[in-house]
């Protein structure tokens, strides 16, 4: 059977991405309601780089950030 594809309605930013040499936030980490992730820098792409996850709390979801219409 064909697997259906899951509209994505909601994301969470689950992780902050760290410049390890500045310790500055240059992105995000978010999954979508699918759970899809996907990384969203701030600035330029980074190789090297940590993650800080962040705490999410349910029922705190946020519309999709790629979309400018919400």
């Amino acid at each position: 059977m064909a697997r259906v594809k899951e509209k994505k309605l909601f994301v969470d930013a689950v992780a902050e991405i760290i410049d390890p040499v500045s310790g500055q936030v240059v992105g995000l980490v978010y999954r979508w309601n699918t759970g899809e992730r996907r990384k969203r820098w701030s600035g330029p792409k980074l190789e090297i780089y940590k993650l800080r996850m962040v705490d999410v709390q349910a029922g705190q979801h946020h519309p999709d950030p790629s979309r400018s219409d919400e």
